[in-house]
């Protein structure tokens, strides 16, 4: 009885009804105005030349330092003139959404749809402030992955019912991956979660429809080099840089990677281009001693101060790196920047070919080489990473916070975003009427209770999700077959360890604050449970799930 009522309309009206709710409890949340301008600033500045119709803006050393959607969503979101934070939600909501709308045909008991919606829905971390309150592209990175995940799922279920409904899983699938490739950096995590999405289909493929799957498994990766070739194309014209991200290009790595591979004589952790390093590469580099009087004078000493340090570390060096060419002259454009890139990896490089210095191997060009010392730091690491992850402990619902800024920038702000700002004085805040303070208290503290319940139940939840699935594995082995939800919680968990694979390496070799990036991760967690509830309740009467009526 309650399975029939639950019909495609009325879990739409339950998650519009959810959504209402959320969004009034998240209303409280401020934009916090921050100066960072390789963070909040950069996106916003970036959303502010999109709008101006200047693309990115004019070419200097912060422009192509990250992926361009999240400025383009920002862009978005004024254009169709919804607070960014709204916007935020709602992709969430979209994305949640279309996790339980992908399966709704193979799922027997229809009233675990509403649940599992609003488990996926009330991720705390969907509204941990002060984080959502900062202009990170997180969130963002986030719920595009899952919706990714969805569009996958989507795709398979309806695939040998429908193939023009599966078709319009599979674009929504390319263009949700397209925006995730172009957010963040390190997205290589998600291909073999999307492989074993897909494998349950390769295994089941009837010989007469082997062209159209594979069209529809390929037809995403075809719109995301489509969307990357097109910004290609666009740097290309506007900066002289024929790449999305600029760190990317073989110019910037043969000068990064050419310094992460001098042996240094003054090892540290966390810093893999120590002074010593630096003095070793001004004496066999003319090109990188123009640099020096910055690296070792104002803008290197800029970045010591932040870092509360003697030198500058892995998180920062980067960024004095290409302060410093700025500073010499060589960001005016990025054919010039290019150049000067190339010339100090090329000078570099011949020095180690030569002798004159003494060098590692060339393995990497952009993350710190391994050092033997990391070895013992491996293993342990990884599952301190990956407890945090499965049990949600970075969880903090904050309060009283100020922007932080000049006031152009929060003009800048204020021109490009819908949303309220948070002042910079805390009297401002205090001033408020106390019905509106006292209400905003009452949102928080509710909020605040379901992040705790989260607390409690995901350290229980992953642990049992982890036992059934691998039963239910080994079961799969063992009987050569493999269902769709035995599928969906490899491919879950499997991004969940690779998140924490990367994590790892940045926390042993770059620095060890890792909460932010780790924002990514938890849409797959959740699924990771989802999966495995809906594995567990054997809505395909174990037998290996095939695309049934959509």
């Amino acid at each position: 009885m309650m399975s029939s009522w639950w019909s495609k309309r009325n879990l739409f009206f339950f998650a519009l009804v959810l959504l209402a709710a959320k969004l009034w409890l998240v209303s409280s949340h401020y934009v916090m105005v921050r100066e960072a301008p390789h963070d909040d600033k950069l996106f916003i500045t970036q959303a502010y030349h999109l709008l101006s119709g200047n693309w990115l803006g004019p070419y200097d050393q912060f422009v192509m330092i990250k992926g361009p959607f999240y400025p383009l969503f920002i862009a978005l979101a004024w254009w169709l003139n919804i607070p960014l934070l709204t916007a935020q939600q709602l992709l969430y909501w979209l994305a949640a959404l279309a996790a339980v709308w992908a399966v709704y045909p193979v799922v027997q008991k229809k009233w675990l749809l509403p649940l599992l919606f609003a488990f996926l829905l009330l991720n705390p971390f969907s509204y941990n402030y002060p984080g959502v309150g900062r202009i990170f592209r997180e969130f963002v990175y986030a719920s595009l992955g899952l919706l990714v995940f969805a569009c996958y799922l989507g795709l398979h279920v309806r695939f040998n019912s429908s193939w023009k409904r599966a078709s319009i899983w599979s674009a929504g699938a390319g263009i949700a991956l397209a925006a995730f490739w172009h957010t963040r950096e390190e997205s290589i995590w998600l291909v073999p979660v999307l492989f074993l999405l897909m494998l349950p289909g390769l295994l089941h493929l009837r010989r007469d429809r082997i062209a159209v799957l594979l069209g529809l498994y390929l037809l995403p990766w075809l719109i995301l080099l489509a969307a990357h070739f097109t910004l290609k194309s666009i740097n290309a014209s506007q900066y002289g840089v024929p790449a999305v991200i600029e760190l990317r290009t073989d110019e910037f790595e043969s000068a990064y990677g050419g310094l992460l591979r001098i042996k240094s004589d003054k090892w540290r952790q966390f810093y893999p281009v120590v002074q010593d390093v630096r003095e070793k590469a001004y004496a066999v580099s003319p090109a990188f001693s123009e640099l020096k009087p910055h690296l070792e004078g104002g803008a290197g000493q800029n970045w010591k101060n932040l870092a509360g340090s003697d030198d500058i570390p892995a998180a920062f060096f980067i960024w004095a790196f290409r302060d410093a060419v700025a500073a010499a002259g060589h960001a005016k454009n990025g054919t010039d920047a290019l150049q000067f890139y190339a010339t100090i990896g090329q000078e570099i490089d011949q020095a180690c070919e030569s002798g004159k210095l003494e060098c590692q191997t060339r393995v990497t060009s952009l993350v710190p080489s391994w050092h033997q010392d990391y070895n013992k730091l491996l293993l342990p690491t990884f599952f301190d990473v990956l407890q945090q992850e499965a049990t949600f402990s970075n969880l903090l619902i904050s309060k009283n916070e100020t922007s932080f800024a000049f006031k152009s920038t929060m003009l800048l702000y204020a021109s490009v975003l819908w949303d309220k700002l948070l002042p910079t004085q805390l009297k401002d805040i205090e001033a408020k009427p106390e019905y509106y303070r006292r209400l905003n208290k009452e949102k928080r503290k509710i909020l605040l209770d379901i992040g705790k319940g989260y607390k409690k139940m995901m350290p229980l939840l992953f642990i049992a999700a982890l036992a059934f699935f691998l039963f239910r594995a080994i079961n799969s082995i063992r009987k050569r077959e493999l269902s769709l939800f035995t599928a969906a919680s490899a491919a879950a968990l499997t991004g969940t360890c690779a998140v924490a694979f990367i994590l790892t390496l940045l926390a042993i070799t770059s620095y060890s604050e890792i909460q932010r990036p780790m924002q990514s991760v938890y849409p797959m967690v959740l699924l990771f449970i989802v999966s495995t509830i809906l594995d567990a309740f054997s809505f395909t009467e174990q037998k290996s799930i095939m695309p049934e009526q959509g």
